[in-house]
């Protein structure tokens, strides 16, 4: 086996680590960070996926993957809660310049 090449077992632990770190920037709120690792990531994923046929642990293998799956499951939660209140937000400032505009309208009309 060329060893310059990471085996399958490597490119899933450095997955583990850059979804770790994923995480970690989400819960930090450091968004670009998250969409700077997640291409990182993607490219290691396109390397070790499908798996070789040859895998010597099929249960690290398993275990690894279904640890990646939560991680992504816990940064997608927050990701979402984020945009929802950005969201929320985005619409209470649309209120209140609804509102001034309104304000100023009957002010400046009346």
């Amino acid at each position: 086996m060329d060893r310059s090449v990471p085996d399958s077992a490597s490119l899933l632990t450095s997955i583990v680590r850059l979804t770790q770190e994923m995480r970690q920037c989400a819960l930090d709120s450091e968004w670009e960070s998250v969409q700077d690792k997640e291409l990182q990531r993607q490219a290691l994923i396109e390397r070790c996926f499908p798996l070789d046929d040859s895998f010597a642990n099929p249960a690290y293998a398993f275990e690894t993957i279904r640890e990646i799956i939560e991680l992504d499951r816990s940064v997608m939660s927050m990701a979402a809660f984020t945009r929802e209140t950005i969201e929320a937000g985005v619409s209470k400032i649309k209120l209140g310049r609804q509102a001034t505009q309104a304000y100023t309208s009957v002010e400046i009309g009346g």
